[in-house]
């Protein structure tokens, strides 16, 4: 694999690193991130509440807040339609949690991936409609809704949208108001929030406009209790952690570690997570989302709703161990796929040739289709769509690489569609069987001709060389400011040379677990998938690595998660 080392900036770094007092590795690392001036660099190593930009600046955000004020003193019934990820299913649960003491009898609904899909639909707003309910707002949906909200103002049932996803070139939706911060002529500054980032925003105004209105005589709520799962919801939905969204996510995290909502401690206590240990990005990623979004993948996601509002300890456990039964079901279903679609690329060689990857089949589950397109894509370097075959229509799950924005690309295939939604890194789409063929042929051609012959060549991007002591006495000490890691701001990765093997050994399935000294410094090191690199005790390595701080053992201490190894030979 290509070793891409961004070239180290001398006279920047050392500007940066000199203004601010740091080591100028760590200032490089600042640079690669886009953080050019002291002060942007000074808010991204420690965000604060008080960074958060005011909501008034989102448009449409007044016509939201007087429609619910003026819901709260008509007593209306209203509703939150939801998604079934883990994204709308926390945007979903922290609206109920604020709305209910106001809306005593608030719905939510959250769509059946099977049988109804993603987005707002008409039996769903109608089935509302019926139970009484004259206000609807959405989270994490409803912005490539047109049709159904047509229906919904003919029927005289006002609905707000909430939502981040890329807007067609049908434009916004016929919506009494519209919160998305990519929305032409909004002028929030930072377009990046996940969908529980937009209703989160939405809670801080009405939380102001209550206040203005006399609502709180004994103090306003502390919405900062929420965080928890603004922070999960906004780490899941992999949208970049920069900006707002790093704000969020670092309080959250702290929320998280220190005093979460009920429903988390038992999410928290079955995916092995310590109450004494302090929670990373990671620690979302990897062991809580994926709980929350199985009962979106495998069954009904409802349940999640009901997991994150509920103050029921005995309940919370109950469901957490529901979610991670469905995940382990998740995961069988995921490598039985895994392991079909790798037998089928042995079969048909003329695959390697092409730039991307469109497969179909009448036995996928819907619900594990985005993750396995994500490993695919990972692994074979090119954008890749998978669609359940059912009947005669054929639902997708697509997830691309750098340098092809996957939303935009199916903008250009609209003809091939029946529908579709997403951004750039992710999306779905809706097709007759029957055009599955010539949606292949035309996405191919639009990726060959969109991304450079280098981009398909798997390389790993490096952002600088160090050596051990440097890396322990400089970077070290700034690793926690530099986190919580994710989309756009990812684990440093490094490269060190002339490392010395002193002891390795296989461990787990397939992976490496090293002993390691250069200059005097001894380190760990765990290769994921690396178990069959033959090395020799006494020998000498080149290592790309990311350095994170293990918190299992007696104490805190460097560790290095190797990404390639390069052997030294004489």
């Amino acid at each position: 694999m290509e070793w891409n080392i961004i070239p180290f900036d001398s006279n920047r770094a050392g500007s940066l690193a000199q203004a601010l007092n740091l080591p100028s590795l760590v200032a490089q690392l600042l640079l690669n991130r886009g953080l050019d001036s002291p002060d942007q660099a000074r808010d991204f190593l420690a965000p604060a509440l008080l960074h958060l930009p005011d909501p008034a600046l989102m448009k449409d955000m007044d016509k939201a807040v007087n429609r619910i004020l003026k819901a709260i003193q008509r007593k209306e019934r209203i509703a939150v339609f939801g998604d079934y990820d883990a994204d709308g299913v926390t945007a979903t649960a922290i609206l109920l949690q604020f709305l209910t003491p106001f809306f005593p009898d608030i719905l939510f609904y959250i769509p059946h991936r099977v049988r109804e899909g993603y987005g707002l639909s008409i039996p769903g707003l109608r089935g509302l409609k019926e139970q009484g309910v004259t206000l609807i707002i959405t989270v994490d949906c409803g912005i490539s809704n047109h049709l159904e909200l047509e229906w919904a103002e003919e029927q005289e049932l006002d609905v707000i949208v909430t939502d981040h996803h890329q807007i067609s070139k049908k434009g916004i939706p016929p919506a009494l108001a519209v919160l998305n911060p990519k929305q032409e002529g909004c002028y929030f500054p930072f377009k990046e929030l996940a969908g529980v980032g937009v209703a989160f925003y939405l809670l801080i105004a009405l939380r102001q406009a209550l206040d203005l209105q006399g609502f709180f005589p004994k103090g306003k709520p502390n919405l900062k209790a929420y965080l928890d799962l603004v922070a999960l919801g906004t780490v899941a939905d992999v949208v970049p952690l920069l900006g707002v969204n790093r704000i969020l996510v670092r309080e959250g995290l702290e929320v998280m570690t220190q005093n979460p909502q009920v429903g988390l401690t038992a999410l928290k206590e079955i995916s092995g997570i310590t109450a004494e240990r302090t929670l990373s990005s990671f620690d979302i990623a990897f062991r809580l989302a994926p709980r929350i979004n199985a009962l979106g993948r495998v069954q009904d996601a409802e349940g999640g709703v009901r997991l994150l509002t509920t103050n029921d300890a005995s309940i919370a456990v109950e469901l957490a161990r529901l979610m991670n039964q469905e995940n382990s079901r998740r995961q069988i279903m995921e490598q039985v796929m895994l392991k079909e679609i790798d037998e089928l690329l042995q079969t048909r060689s003329e695959m390697e040739q092409t730039k991307s990857l469109v497969l179909g089949s009448e036995t996928w589950h819907r619900g594990v289709l985005g993750l396995v397109a994500s490993r695919l894509a990972e692994r074979l370097s090119k954008p890749v769509f998978l669609f359940t075959l059912e009947g005669e229509t054929a639902h997708g799950s697509g997830r691309s690489v750098e340098g092809f924005h996957l939303f935009k690309g199916l903008e250009n295939l609209e003809e091939f569609l029946l529908g579709f939604g997403g951004h750039a890194a992710a999306a779905g789409a809706t097709l007759m069987c029957k055009d599955l063929p010539s949606f292949e042929k035309a996405f191919e051609s639009l990726v060959q001709n969109s991304i450079p012959e280098s981009a398909f060549l798997p390389s790993l991007t490096i952002e600088g060389e160090t050596d051990f002591p440097d890396l322990v006495k400089e970077l070290v000490p700034y690793l926690p400011f530099l986190g919580p890691f994710g989309s756009k701001n990812p684990e440093p990765l490094l490269v060190t040379r002339q490392i010395l093997v002193k002891t390795f050994r296989p461990v787990g399935k397939g992976h490496l677990r090293l002993r390691l000294e250069q200059k005097g410094i001894f380190l760990n090191g765990i290769g994921f998938g690396l178990g069959d690199t033959k090395l020799a005790p006494g020998g000498f390595i080149d290592l790309a690595y990311t350095p994170y701080i293990s918190e299992y053992g007696s104490s805190p201490k460097l560790e290095l998660r190797i990404k390639e190894i390069r052997i030294i030979t004489n």
